[in-house]
């Protein structure tokens, strides 16, 4: 394989390496799109590289340390946002709950 395939090894890394940049410049999107399909990608580099010549799978170490790097990074980032918000609220509790507190009765059959 070589660099000017699009579907190399290293392309596919430099994509993965760009998305998790722009995912920690812009802590909104972490959930974003920008991660859609991240996991496959990643995958798809790990199990390409044991089948490479180890002149070229040697090559990207740097490369795919940066990546663990990042990864290690946005994991960190996602975990103090989710900190940082409220829980999600059960909506259905919430209307049970008002329901009674109010007397509403559920219609309930049996």
């Amino acid at each position: 394989m070589t660099a000017a395939n699009p579907e190399s090894p290293e392309k596919r890394l430099a994509s993965i390496r760009a998305r998790l940049e722009a995912a920690l410049q812009e802590p909104s999107s972490t959930i974003s799109g920008a991660l859609t399909g991240l996991e496959a990608d990643v995958a798809s580099v790990c199990t390409t590289i044991p089948d490479l010549p180890p002149k070229e799978a040697h090559a990207l170490a740097p490369e795919m340390k940066h990546v663990i790097g990042l990864l290690e990074l946005l994991s960190e980032a996602m975990a103090k946002k989710a900190a940082e918000q409220p829980p999600a609220s059960d909506s259905a509790n919430l209307h049970r709950k008002a329901a009674a507190a109010y007397g509403g009765k559920g219609r309930r059959k049996g």
